[in-house]
């Protein structure tokens, strides 16, 4: 997150305002953590794949998979699935062919609306908003004009 993007999510939260303009970078820091939306990250192969096995999910995708001699209509997705989790690489879950094949195991039943936003889960995490973040928004905005209309 930039200095700027800090200083407007800071503006954004009534919280957060109080405790910039008292000077409390440690409290404001702790409301940004809340506040600021997570980050999307690649998820491990390791944690999709047994993710899917306690939702009971993992099994069915691959037995499709694994059906080449007569392959049922979502057996790219699966293959490709499978063949993601075997080579134990993290899983970008905001590609676009990630996201299609996704779609194709619910439309093959093989995933359900919640299997999807549980796996969706695993891929954001919380930011951490420091003290000397919200510090170095504080001195970006006095630098970029918070001096000239009386607001440090």
């Amino acid at each position: 997150m930039t200095d700027a993007e800090l200083y407007a999510l800071i503006q954004s939260d009534p919280q957060a305002v109080a405790a910039y303009n008292a000077g409390d970078d440690d409290g404001c820091a702790a409301r940004c953590s809340v506040i600021a939306p997570a980050l999307q990250q690649p998820v491990p192969a390791n944690r999709l794949r047994l993710l899917l096995a306690q939702r009971g999910r993992l099994a069915a995708i691959k037995r499709v998979a694994d059906n080449t001699a007569a392959p049922e209509p979502p057996y790219d997705a699966c293959a490709t699935l499978m063949t993601l989790l075997d080579a134990g690489d993290a899983i970008n879950l905001g590609d676009p062919a990630v996201s299609a094949s996704s779609g194709v195991l619910v439309a093959s039943n093989l995933l359900d609306a919640d299997d999807v936003a549980a796996i969706t889960a695993l891929a954001f995490v919380p930011q951490t908003i420091t003290q000397q973040q919200v510090g170095a928004a504080r001195e970006w905005h006095r630098v970029t004009g918070g001096a000239d209309n009386g607001v440090t």
